[in-house]
């Protein structure tokens, strides 16, 4: 595959309440990570909703990853994506994200299966 990682929120949130060994051997190998700003709104929505403090987990996935903030080349491919995958916006956005960085997206959410350059943890 590539040797960029992109995570998404449901592989950020595996690693933070420890149900997948996948994505802790991910996180903590050393490789470089991206993350969409995108999923920092989803991750700190989650957290507050389960009443977790939410800022040092959000320090963490800033010092260990790359945040991505998408620019135009991203939306306007997220909006072909979404048609032809049938993908939510913000999935498809956190989709183009790793394509347009051709990295590998790494998540927990089956939208995703199927889709090239896509690895489903558990």
């Amino acid at each position: 595959m590539t040797d960029i990682k992109c995570l998404d929120s449901s592989a950020w949130l595996a690693y933070h309440f420890a149900t997948s060994t996948e994505i802790k051997e991910i996180i903590d190998k050393e490789g470089l990570i991206i993350t969409s700003s995108l999923c920092l709104f989803e991750i700190k929505k989650k957290l507050l909703m389960v009443k977790q403090d939410w800022r040092e987990f959000l320090k963490f996935i800033k010092e260990r990853s790359g945040i991505i903030v998408p620019e135009i080349e991203i939306t306007e491919n997220a909006a072909q994506i979404a048609v032809d995958k049938k993908l939510g916006a913000m999935d498809a956005l956190i989709y183009a994200t790793a394509q347009i960085k051709n990295a590998e997206l790494i998540t927990g959410d089956n939208d995703f299966r199927g889709l090239e350059k896509v690895r489903i943890i558990s």
